[in-house]
């Protein structure tokens, strides 16, 4: 929750026209601009009712916060150009490749992840919680954008949270499990594991594994033992009977 709005998303929801004023739209442009950004952001919202419960939570958040990082960093970049109409097409068309990841990354997945990670007795209080840090922090980007921006300029506020991207990227790599397509129980079960004990999985076993299949492209690879094993936990699950297939 925290970073989707330090990601720098609300930056431009809420500053968008002034942002693509400063780019050089014009007022009517600016404004246009900004009903594409939210069109952009709704439409892109929707594949992610089909991605996070198949490509998963934690995948669509580590694919998503590094491109978030490098277009929002581009888009900062781009307003030192001298052109206006180059450095028009580019601001704009940054900024909203940004928003599409975001959109069916980052967006949707906070508020599903949050509500699976408390245990039921707390449930209520972790997502009242939860909310709380999004808009809190929602509220201190709104409140400190501005002087931001005049201490620091436009590209230098887009390349801070292009940077709070990144942490966000290696922070969920080390403490963000996946949990798509599981039960109570094994929800459970993922978040009983120490997170020092996470981290160091990730770090010892998945990260070069990973580094393995795909940067040095080796096919032998074997697969590594996951940390969380649910095989108890299915062979538990009775299986239903022919007579339990019976329509009433």
């Amino acid at each position: 929750m925290l970073a989707q709005q330090m990601c720098g998303i609300n930056i431009i929801a809420f500053y968008s026209s002034t942002i693509f004023r400063q780019s050089g739209f014009s007022a009517r442009e600016a404004l246009y601009a900004s009903l594409g950004f939210g069109a952009i952001n709704f439409l892109f919202a929707i594949p992610a009712f089909y991605t996070i419960d198949t490509f998963g939570r934690r995948n669509l958040l580590l694919a998503t916060f590094p491109n978030m990082a490098w277009t929002l960093l581009t888009a900062g970049l781009c307003t030192l150009i001298n052109n206006l109409q180059v450095r028009l097409g580019l601001v704009a068309t940054f900024i909203y490749i940004f928003a599409m990841f975001y959109s069916v990354g980052e967006g949707p997945v906070p508020f599903a992840y949050s509500a699976e990670v408390f245990p039921l007795s707390h449930r209520e209080v972790g997502m009242s919680w939860a909310v709380t840090v999004c808009l809190g922090f929602s509220a201190i980007l709104t409140i400190s954008f501005p002087a931001l921006q005049v201490a620091i300029t436009q590209v230098g506020a887009f390349g801070f949270y292009a940077g709070l991207n990144i942490i966000a990227f290696v922070l969920i790599f080390f403490l963000v499990p996946e949990t798509k397509q599981r039960t109570l129980e094994e929800l459970d079960r993922i978040f009983s594991v120490p997170n020092n004990v996470f981290a160091r999985y990730q770090l010892k076993v998945a990260l070069p594994h990973w580094f393995q299949t795909f940067v040095l492209r080796k096919k032998d690879v074997a697969t590594p033992e996951p940390l969380v094993s649910f095989k108890d936990l299915d062979d538990a699950v009775p299986v239903p009977s022919h007579n339990d297939n019976k329509k009433y």
